[in-house]
């Protein structure tokens, strides 16, 4: 902390060095979120290299941007714009796991030194990088000694300090020792151990399987003590973790997509009453416990929001996978078909734009039992291999054209989502039919407006509807025989939703709803939208409101299972807020862009209390 904030006015590059799993970014993590650095520093950023890294990349990541924000700028046209961002203002950039000096040969003209006392704090391996860096000095991340290795173990195994089962102390303290001070390898034994009924036969055999490992080179040590985690894990768990491998180096995933990924893929054993959702949280929840996945981010509800896995983890992730058939990444232009029969879950990456190790998810394209397409957009290769990827199940598919639809096998897709650059997309019906078992349909690009068919009524396996633009969604057809869309979860940003008794009738376990209304092409009269029928979905949990003009909470009725209200444009009175204070289990409210209207409001009674 010293180093960071001292009066040196030059830029100073401060290295961490360490080997994998000694916690090098967990240390640069807690100075970067001290309270005194983010008070000292007027901008800090974070950043995470990884051993193939895209300098364009981390520019963009740098300046926030997207691809598709920054597509015609150059290298230089980017790191200008960094420079003016960095001018003038005191600021610390973590550099995280550098492998090599290259990525910061390339970037540190970018880098203003105006004597104002900026930082950039580098964590890597490699000793050789940090001299390489110009640093004075640099700071090594020692392994644990024994005593500290063992309360380790203790606060990862028991959760408290101590061991409180006598009979194992003695055993504890050694596999702690055979750790050899590696705090990766400890949590995760703490993880193996936690989940073994304190049998000392149990722990005994763990001792010797470590012992076994003494003789290995530090990375092969502690690679194969965290393959022990993964050979005692639960059957079902396995290949939601090494499903992980799937994600580029140091991703960080959203906990819900992980999930609905997980679902998709079918790796969930159903169990009666609990929808499949619920049992991939509780995987995600066990995997998180073990120490197997690490979670980078919490919701308001102290749930799991971000998550990722340890470079180390990901490594034993990609030679089990390897062992087991389990998962191939090479690009469709190398791939042989006969390949795909040796993988039980091949996935693929389009090569003409990306290697594997440059990918980001958001090109990701999961098929064929969860093979990957990376198409920006969809090539000529890709299209040629969808007619022999008949077992295709998951897909994400970037700047695709409604015609390219058509390669796609029909019936295994589970998971579909699509980007178009379109303004106007209309889906045919044809192509909803040809997709009946899909379970979670997406759409992305904010400037298109996609209109569903009716037939999306027909889905009976659609779980998720998500979108990040406005979908027209029509009245579904009535009839005798009309599906009652029972796995139905998510409805995402719907345009000017029709609540009738026909449609909640259809949708009977809703969790998240998510409707906008725009003036200029609503109905008149807010009566049409039958919005008091809303408190007739009782598993509803999630609500948002998108509308231009006024509406009055007069026309709303909300159901009492409500955890999380969302208001965005509205202009709703302030006195009309004790309608929203008087629901029993809400949890959070977020008011966005005049969501109310009025210069104060005091609140009565015991609202929102």
């Amino acid at each position: 902390m010293d180093e960071l904030t001292t009066d040196e006015p030059d830029l100073n590059i401060l290295p961490i060095v360490g080997m994998g799993g000694i916690d090098k970014t967990t240390l640069a993590r807690n100075v970067f979120d001290d309270p005194y650095t983010i008070h000292h520093f007027d901008k800090r950023i974070w950043l995470t290299i990884s051993q193939e890294y895209s300098s364009r990349e981390i520019l963009m990541c740098l300046l926030s941007d997207r691809e598709d924000q920054v597509s015609n700028e150059t290298l230089v046209e980017l790191g200008q714009r960094l420079h003016k961002m960095l001018f003038g203002r005191r600021y610390l950039i973590v550099m995280d796991d550098m492998w090599s000096t290259g990525a910061w040969n390339d970037l540190k003209l970018f880098f203003p030194n105006i004597g104002n006392g900026s930082r950039v704090l580098v964590t890597t391996r490699l000793c050789n990088v940090a001299i390489s860096l110009g640093s004075h000095n640099h700071y090594r991340v020692d392994f644990l000694d024994e005593d500290k290795s063992w309360n380790l173990l203790c606060q990862k195994t028991f959760g408290q300090e101590g061991c409180p089962y006598p009979e194992l102390e003695e055993i504890g303290k050694n596999i702690a020792k055979k750790c050899n001070g590696l705090p990766l390898a400890i949590a995760v034994i703490g993880g193996l151990l936690a989940n073994s009924n304190m049998r000392r036969d149990y722990w005994e055999t763990v001792a010797r399987n470590i012992n076994s490992f003494s003789n290995l080179e530090d990375d092969e040590h502690c690679l194969k003590i965290l393959s022990l985690s993964y050979n005692n894990l639960p059957i079902y768990l396995k290949p939601c973790f090494l499903y992980m491998r799937v994600f580029p180096e140091d991703y960080d995933i959203f906990a819900l997509r992980l999930i609905k990924l997980w679902v998709a893929e079918g790796f969930l054993k159903p169990t009666p009453n609990k929808s499949l959702e619920d049992i991939a949280k509780e995987y995600l929840r066990d995997l998180i416990d073990r120490n197997l996945i690490l979670i980078h981010s919490w919701t308001y509800r102290g749930k799991p929001k971000r998550c990722g896995i340890h470079d180390l983890l990901r490594d034993l992730c990609l030679r089990e996978s390897q062992k087991e058939y389990f998962i191939l990444v090479p690009k469709v232009q190398q791939l042989e078909l006969s390949q795909l029969h040796r993988y039980n879950r091949p996935c693929l990456l389009c090569g003409s734009l990306f290697t594997v190790q440059m990918i980001d998810l958001s090109e990701v394209h999961v098929a064929s039992q969860s093979t990957s397409f990376a198409s920006l957009p969809v090539c000529n290769d890709c299209k040629k291999m969808y007619p022999n990827l008949t077992r295709l199940r998951l897909v994400r598919l970037k700047a695709f054209n409604e015609g390219d639809i058509e390669f796609l096998p029909p019936t295994k897709l589970r998971y579909l989502h699509m980007n178009y650059e379109n303004e106007s997309i209309v889906i045919s019906p044809s192509a909803v039919l040809l997709l009946w078992n899909l379970q979670a349909l997406s759409f992305g690009w904010d400037i298109c407006k996609i209109v569903l068919p009716h037939e999306i009524w027909e889905m009976p396996q659609l779980r998720h509807l998500i979108v990040n633009q406005h979908v027209v969604l029509p009245d579904p057809t009535i009839t005798q025989d009309s599906i009652v869309m029972q796995s139905l979860q998510t409805f995402s940003r719907i345009r000017n939703f029709r609540c009738t008794m026909d449609i909640i009738k259809r949708v009977p376990n809703l969790k998240k709803l998510k409707i906008c209304y725009f003036g200029e092409d609503r109905s008149a009269e807010w009566s049409y939208y039958c919005l008091h029928n809303i408190a007739r979905l009782p598993k509803l949990e999630t609500l948002a409101f998108e509308i231009t003009d006024f509406v009055s909470l007069k026309n709303i009725t909300f159901p009492t299972s409500l955890k999380k209200l969302t208001l965005i444009y509205c202009s709703i009175p302030w006195e009309e807020m004790t309608i929203i204070g008087s629901l029993p289990n809400l949890e959070l409210l977020q008011l966005h862009n005049k969501a109310v209207k009025g210069p104060e409001w005091s609140p009565k009674g015991n609202f929102f209390g």
